[in-house]
This record gives C-alpha cells, structure tokens and sequence, in this order.
C-alpha cells in the first residue's frame, strides 16, 4: 500500500484516487472478503470432522481475517483521501463569510 500524503495532490487527483479506493474496496469485500466470510460459515457448521477438519477451519480463518486486514488498509487509505478532501472543501467553502463546514460522516 502505498504511504502517499493526500495533502501533496491536487484536489482532482485526490477525487480520482478516492474514487479508485472506493472501488477497490468494494471489489476486494464482493470478490475476497464475503466468500471467505461464506466458506468460514459453511465450515464451522459442520459437525463432521471427516467432510471439514480443524486444520480446514483454520485455515479459512486465517483467510478471513487476512482479507479484514487488507480491507481494513484500504479503508484506512480511503479514509485519510477523503479527509484532506473535505478540509480543502470546507477551506474553499468558507469564502470569508463564516465558517461552512462540511459535516464529517459517521
């Protein structure tokens, strides 16, 4: 992932950059996250120790909780975009007539 300082962009280049996080996360939660999430489930309910093993369910953990941690990355890097781009819009908002902030999102 990269270290890169939103703040060090053009306003355009961090709408662009943004709008590739975003997708990129949707993507990796539809396309990695949700079906090891899935497998997970699917493993843990089954009772036979001959159809799924420990080591079976192990190991889907594993995947799950590696895809949360790059999800969670993504999130982080969407997250630092998204907050420089706010600041810049509230700076160029606030023309000198008070204080327009733009709330931040839950």
């Amino acid at each position: 992932m990269s270290a890169e300082n939103p703040d060090s962009l053009t306003l355009t280049e961090r709408l662009s950059k943004a709008q590739y996080l975003a997708r990129e996360l949707s993507e990796h939660l539809t396309q990695a996250y949700l079906p090891k999430l899935n497998a997970l489930k699917a493993a843990s309910r089954e009772f036979d120790e001959k159809k799924v093993s420990d080591q079976q369910v192990f190991d889907r953990t594993k995947a799950v909780l590696d895809a949360e941690d790059f999800a969670g990355n993504i999130h982080s890097q969407l997250d630092a975009y998204m907050g420089s781009i706010r600041r810049e819009m509230t700076q160029l908002l606030d023309d000198g007539h008070g204080s327009r902030e733009i709330p931040k999102q839950p």
